[in-house]
Order: C-alpha cells, then structure tokens, then sequence
C-alpha cells in the first residue's frame, strides 16, 4: 500500500504537518517530502499552505475522498484474508459512550471473549457525538451510545437496553430525606453534570425542560466518576442512570431518587455504518448482541413526587 496516501489523508484530518508527523512517529520534513511527490504524481497541489495553516484546495478534497475510500477498501481487504484463516486473530474496533463503556461494556466483552477467543477488540471510550462521528466516519466497527439521535443518514442504530434515571445527593440531602420534591429546591442547587455531546448531558437537559427550571450553578465533568465523587463530597447533585450509582448506593455514600411526575429512561443503543461490508468479527459480534441478556436490574432507589402546588 502507498504509505503517501495514509500520510496526506493524516495530514488532510489533522490539518498540520506537525500533527500528522507526531501521529505517523515521522518529521514534518518527511510529511514534506511525501505531500509534495505526491502532489507532483498527482499533477495537482493539495494544499494551500501558510505559517498559520493547512487547508484541502478543491482537488485536494476530491483527493482526500477517493483516497480515505482506497484506505478503507486496503483495511478490509486485511479483515477478509484474516478470515480465510480461522486460527487467525481477528480485529474489532468498538467504541462506547463512557457510560456505557465503564458500566456494561467489560461484562459484555468478558462474554463475548469466552465464546470468540480469536477476536481480539480494541477499545474506545469516548462521549456519544465522538462515538457516532468515528462510525460515520468507519473509524469503528461498532459503537455504544446514549440516546439515539445520530444525525447522519449512513448509520443503523439499535436499541440494546435502557435505564431508569435518577437524581442522586448526599445521603443526609434534603432532597432525600423529604418525602416530595420541591422543584425551587432543585433550581438553587449546584448541580454536576455531564459534558455537552454526553448522551447523559442530552437526558439532563430534558429534566431540566420537563421541571421549568434553569439553574444558576452549574458544574461541567467529563466523567460518570468524578460527578459520583463529587456528590458523595456535598459538592452538588446530579442525574446519572441508575446502574451507574448502584455501589454507591449499596455503600450508603449516595441517596438516589425518581421523579414519578417524570420518569426519564437513559435509552443505550449500539450503532454500525450503513454499509454493505461487515467483517466477519463485528458480524459476530452483532449475532452475540442479539442474544446476550444483561444481569437482572435491582432498584436501589426511591421514587418521589413533586411537592402539590
């Protein structure tokens, strides 16, 4: 395969010599060289370039199409004679929101591992809008994501299951010892949630709309941990689904509730590009998914009303 073509698509994504150099362990000068022969191969420039940036020209974005197509024709080409050798190890790319990824992924691959010890999957955590970018872009073979909204026409997407949501507080929190909920509570409250682009974040938001409230403080984490820690601290209160919090929970650290008025689900679902090839090791993968059941939920939270206006 032409190493040029992986080093101007790098080059194209990252839109900087330096970038695509420290990503393909190469000088700049090197990625130089490789633009500039195949640019005079091509007989076309493919970037404009200045001291501050790297941009596509209008036949460098045709280039880059055709040849993130031909990458992406090589790598299956691999998978299928990979295939032709059963004992061979195959790949699987998968990606997983981080709820998702840090909460049922590991039993799910522990699962799947025992049945196909030849598959051998790479892992990817990243927010929802990142997982569903990468498959659009054939980056993954499969990918988990919260909520569903994936914008882009060439990928299927599958409900696989879904979770009750719940407001979670320090253990001694009003919000927990009361018997209703009063909303102006929840509007003067620090709340901690997840990021945008969070699938969580979207459930949030919902909340929030559904209640009428819009609060003042607000702090922003990338991760379902940090946000657990920093309630079960008396920093704030958040809204995680319910399997997320269930050690936490068990432990006593943290009180979790449901809205009755509202009873939001974190809906997971698994999402693949729309296309006609499928590796053989996501095909299985997909087959396991059918049939895999998750570990029976057991509430460890209570349910509330608002208080009667």
């Amino acid at each position: 395969m032409d190493h040029k073509l992986e080093i101007f698509v790098t080059t194209a994504e990252q839109k900087s010599f330096t970038r695509a150099a420290e990503l393909l362990h190469m000088t700049p000068s090197a990625i130089s060289l490789s633009i500039k022969a195949l640019e005079k191969k091509l007989g076309v420039r493919l970037f404009d370039r200045n001291n501050k940036y790297v941009q596509l020209t209008e036949a460098g974005q045709l280039s880059y199409a055709q040849a993130k197509e031909i990458l992406l024709k090589y790598d299956q080409l691999k998978i299928s004679l990979l295939e032709l050798e059963p004992s061979a190890a195959m790949p699987l790319s998968i990606g997983a929101a981080y709820t998702f990824g840090e909460y049922f992924l590991p039993s799910i691959i522990y699962a799947f591992n025992k049945r196909h010890p030849n598959i051998t999957p790479s892992i990817t955590i990243h927010n929802s809008k990142a997982i569903i970018e990468q498959t659009h872009k054939q980056e993954l073979d499969i990918g988990f994501i919260v909520e569903g909204d994936i914008g882009n026409q060439d990928i299927d997407i599958e409900l696989f299951t879904e979770e009750e949501m719940v407001i979670i507080a320090r253990p001694n929190h009003p919000i927990i010892r009361n018997s209703q909920v009063d909303p102006r509570l929840l509007e003067a409250e620090t709340w901690i949630i997840r990021e945008p682009g969070s699938g969580t974040r979207d459930v949030t938001d919902k909340l929030f709309a559904q209640l009428g409230i819009a609060p003042k403080k607000v702090m922003s984490f990338g991760s379902s941990q940090t946000i657990k820690e920093s309630v079960a601290l008396g920093l704030g209160i958040s809204y995680l689904s319910e399997s997320t919090v269930k050690s936490e929970t068990n432990a006593g650290t943290i009180g979790a509730i449901s809205l009755s008025d509202f009873p939001n689900k974190s809906r997971f679902h698994y999402i693949t590009h729309r296309s006609s090839f499928h590796a053989q090791a996501a095909q299985l993968f997909l087959d396991f998914l059918d049939s895999y059941v998750l570990d029976e939920k057991v509430s460890v939270h209570t349910k509330k009303r608002l208080v009667d206006k």
